[in-house]
């Protein structure tokens, strides 16, 4: 008995012993949590969160019914801030077809912005969407898709195509009709400008063989003209017509094309780059064409006003087709080649064709 009171007491003077020392021990510290990837780390005790900047549009997709094809679509998107912080607009990236025309790239909390843009219907038909990508610094939706929806309609329509377009030789007249057609009560087209002087355009009511078979509604023919005075080069030349009808009160027919001269010439430069006289055996090559070829044009000689340089005319195809080669002997003197190549031709226009000669004789 005596012993199971002694082992009793050893016992209880031990567990008192073990609750001191871990009563002295000091807890341990547990390293904090570490934010979640992609959230931002809390702040300190006694600091203020700042809350991020959120983007909020009532009407992502502006549908502006029935548009007269030509008009131009003008619309604000407004942009609202319901966030804590500046919400920035970096950038508003149109769609083919579509421009903005401007964007707040800043919009305090709480208050509103806008994107503007804009949409040139006259090269569309029928139901169109375009769209605008808006970037912003907001992290829920740093990007989003604005729409601008319609249906063109053309209230007055121009057939077979929609525009004129012309490839001439200068020199030569040239003429192309187009149908203006619409069912639109008050339809009676009238030219209103020609952009260009060279450019003649006249209206008339379309013949019953001019007429497009199966087309509803009344038919004008325009007669567009180029004129034997207009300049070589690209055309660009658009008509505005005044049509009478409500709707579509102007349209626009697009005129281009180019006008060739009768004689062409490449390359436009002779150059020679940098060559050592009567070690290179360097040439090259001109090309004269004759673009009006039931009128034979001849080159019948060529010279070089650089002494050293030499000539030889080859036909390719007699009254059309010339290749002049140019060839550089032992002759020309060391230093900047500036010269000039001279084409002798039986055309009336362009009887003397002088081309810039440039190198550098090592």
């Amino acid at each position: 008995m005596r012993h199971v009171l002694k082992i009793g007491r050893l016992s209880a003077a031990a567990l008192f012993v073990a609750g001191t020392v871990l009563a002295q021990k000091p807890a341990e510290t547990k390293p904090a949590a570490s934010a979640a990837p992609g959230q931002a780390a809390k702040p300190p005790a006694g600091g203020k969160a700042v809350a991020a900047p959120k983007i909020e549009i009532g009407q992502e997709t502006k549908d502006m019914g029935t548009i007269p094809k030509g008009q131009v679509i003008e619309t604000d998107f407004v942009i609202h801030n319901s966030g804590g912080s500046d919400l920035v607009i970096t950038d508003a990236r149109p769609s083919c077809g579509c421009t903005v025309s401007s964007f707040d790239k800043v919009i305090k909390p709480g208050t509103d912005g806008k994107v503007h843009t804009s949409v040139d219907t006259k090269s569309f038909s029928g139901p169109i969407s375009k769209s605008v990508l808006v970037v912003s610094n907001d992290p829920d939706r740093p990007q989003m898709n604005l729409f601008v929806k319609a249906v063109v309609k053309p209230f007055v329509d121009i057939a077979p195509q929609a525009y004129v377009r012309f490839s001439v030789v200068k020199g030569d007249p040239a003429a192309q009709d187009v149908i203006l057609i619409s069912e639109e009560k008050g339809f009676k087209p009238s030219v209103a400008e020609t952009s260009q002087p060279y450019v003649k355009a006249e209206i008339t009511p379309a013949g019953d063989k001019e007429k497009i078979a199966g087309r509803p509604g009344e038919q004008y023919k325009l007669a567009v003209a180029v004129t034997p005075d207009a300049p070589e080069g690209l055309l660009n030349a658009p008509i505005r017509i005044n049509t009478g009808v409500q709707q579509q009160p102007t349209i626009e027919v697009p005129v281009s094309g180019i006008v060739r001269p009768r004689v062409s010439v490449t390359p436009i430069t002779v150059n020679f780059g940098n060559f050592t006289p009567g070690k290179d055996p360097i040439t090259r090559n001109i090309v004269i064409t004759n673009n009006k070829p039931a009128t034979p044009v001849k080159v019948t000689k060529a010279e070089v006003s650089v002494p050293g340089f030499v000539t030889d005319v080859v036909p390719t195809q007699e009254g059309v087709s010339y290749t002049v080669v140019v060839k550089a002997n032992d002759k020309v003197k060391k230093g900047v080649v500036d010269g000039k190549v001279t084409l002798y031709t039986t055309d009336k226009e362009k009887e003397k064709i002088e081309i810039p000669l440039k190198g550098e004789a090592l």
